[in-house]
């Protein structure tokens, strides 16, 4: 027997989740998924007889923390093992081995993660280190836990063939955009349904490229199927899907008259969420945005004409931007205002395993920072800029 406790933290639920799909074919496993430190503590005090594992999934930004909390519980509870995934788990390995961590899996863990998990039960476990994930096929997994309860955004779509040199995404799951097959999404979002969990949505790198084979050019016929199967499902149980809106997002050029048809036709939300990032064309370019700054404003602009709200991503303080970069960022973002968008703004945090990992943070100049806060005394900006900045000059010391 092994048991087994998941830290399912709310900022980590949708990777748990996953892989609480993966592991309810298993067993001889007790599996626990304590959202607080209290109960992690608790399912570890009290175990069954037998192997106990500990197991987190978490950002570069959470390592801190997550180091502390595993000390904590190491010193509280020896013998049990701790496992790491996710992102920094993905990017970082040995540093996360470092971190007090047994076993740290690199990449997607739908296979490898209940592989471990029968090798600690069965007495073959391999030596403490790094365990290499292997590109999953969504096909073959739940998208949510019916076994275990967890239940959430739906995961769609994994990969992105744009490799923007900011972003995790592409360098984590591959520049091949990987589509959960729709007979998968419908079966997860019936078991939610049928539970009475009635808001819908997605996780995606870029809604509007469901199907599509490249992650560039659209597949409207397949994006469309997408939605008007899930529309009457959810439609038929009471419930209502988003499509582009938290916790996924679509790219600018993307933003086309069709797509917006779809979404008024087919989705709840009258929000779009639009990667923008930064203004010029240099910027952008130097960043592998894969679009330019008049692909920002067509799809504002169209977004206005189909009365749905452009909620507008930017990143200050990106390394190499230049005084001529933020004024055009500045006008950009006061015309997008104008045009009705809500601006949502990040400041630049450098993450493992990306391009940009060995940048410098976000600093951000006072002329920009007084931008922003006009922007937002008017209600037409939000976003944790200032809780990144202040992330970043802890890590500064």
């Amino acid at each position: 027997m092994l048991n087994l406790a998941f830290y399912h933290s709310r900022e980590n639920r949708c990777s748990v989740n996953a892989l609480a799909g993966a592991i309810e074919p298993l067993e001889n496993i007790n599996a626990v998924f304590p959202n607080t430190q209290a109960a992690l503590r608790e399912a570890l005090q009290r175990p069954a007889p037998g192997i106990t594992v500990a197991a987190f999934s978490f950002f570069t930004s959470q390592k801190e923390e997550t180091a502390e909390l595993v000390a904590r519980l190491r010193a509280d509870y020896p013998g049990t093992v701790f496992i790491a995934g996710g992102p920094h788990a993905s990017a970082e390995p040995q540093e996360t081995l470092a971190l007090g961590f047994d076993y740290a899996v690199a990449g997607e863990g739908e296979k490898v993660f209940p592989e471990l998990l029968l090798a600690l039960a069965a007495g073959r476990a391999p030596a403490p280190g790094v365990i290499k994930g292997a590109r999953a096929d969504l096909g073959a997994y739940p998208a949510v836990s019916e076994r275990y309860g967890l239940f959430g955004p739906i995961e769609i779509t994994r990969g992105c063939p744009f490799a923007c040199t900011y972003c995790q995404n592409s360098f984590l799951f591959g520049s091949r955009p990987r589509h959960r097959p729709l007979p998968v999404i419908l079966s997860a979002m019936d078991a939610m349904l049928s539970r009475g969990l009635k808001d819908i949505r997605f996780i995606t790198p870029d809604a509007f490229a469901y199907g599509s084979a490249d992650g560039r050019a659209l597949d409207l016929p397949a994006l469309e199927e997408f939605m008007r199967r899930a529309h009457d499902l959810a439609a038929a149980k009471g419930g209502r899907i988003y499509v582009g809106s938290f916790p996924s997002e679509v790219r600018p050029e993307h933003v086309t008259p069709e797509t917006l048809a779809l979404v008024k036709k087919y989705a709840y939300n009258r929000r779009l969420v639009i990667g923008a990032q930064t203004a010029t064309a240099a910027a952008l370019k130097a960043i592998r945005r894969g679009h330019g700054p008049g692909d920002i404003m067509n799809a504002a602009r169209l977004c206005k004409a189909h009365k749905i709200t452009p909620y507008m991503d930017f990143i200050l303080g990106l390394p190499g931007e230049t005084p001529e970069d933020e004024d055009a960022s500045m006008a950009m973002m006061t015309e997008l205002a104008e045009l009705g968008a809500m601006i949502h703004t990040h400041a630049f945090m450098p993450l493992p395993g990306t391009p940009l990992a060995g940048e410098p943070a976000a600093v951000i100049g006072p002329r920009m920072e007084a931008f922003i806060l006009r922007l937002e005394s008017r209600g037409k900006s939000f976003g944790k800029w200032k809780e990144h900045r202040a992330a970043a000059r802890r890590k500064r010391g």
